[in-house]
């Protein structure tokens, strides 16, 4: 039991060593024109204090996936804004389309009724040049079925 508490202990010591063998101090001094440097080692001409900030060595390969990672992350967020900014821009144009067929269809309608309610007599034009007028009933309907028109392409 005691040789593996001392085992534990001396594996411990030696992690704690390593770590702390990757962390530098960070020293602070002053160069000859007053201005305040920071450095992880401290210069040989110059009085140095250290700061109490520790630092580690980075990992370039690590920072370079890290960087690659968000780099990529970004392009997809970029490709996917731009695919909702087509499919608003296209929606957009539909919707103006429709706005405009609706227009087209309310002025149409709004003048057949027109036509329908001011006209005396109404005919439909026959295979030979004729005319045939339409009876009460049959203009009653048109009327009806123009104002129908007119409250469905109508706002």
């Amino acid at each position: 039991m005691m040789k593996c508490t001392t085992f534990l202990l001396l594996a411990l010591s030696l992690a704690a060593v390593a770590a702390s063998a990757q962390e530098f101090s960070v020293y602070k001094w002053v160069d000859k024109d007053g201005v305040p440097q920071y450095t992880d080692r401290p210069p040989t001409a110059a009085d140095a204090t250290p700061t109490g900030i520790r630092s580690r060595r980075t990992n370039p390969e690590a920072v370079m996936a890290r960087t690659e990672q968000a780099a990529e992350r970004n392009s997809l967020q970029s490709e996917n804004r731009e695919k909702a900014g087509e499919q608003s821009a296209e929606d957009a144009a539909q919707r103006a389309q429709t706005r405009e067929e609706r227009k087209a269809n309310c002025q149409r309608a709004r003048e057949k009724a027109e036509t329908y309610n001011t006209a005396q007599r109404l005919y439909r034009p026959m295979p030979g040049g004729g005319r045939e007028y339409l009876t009460d009933q049959e203009l009653s309907d048109a009327r009806n079925a123009a104002d129908q028109d007119i409250s469905t392409w109508c706002d």
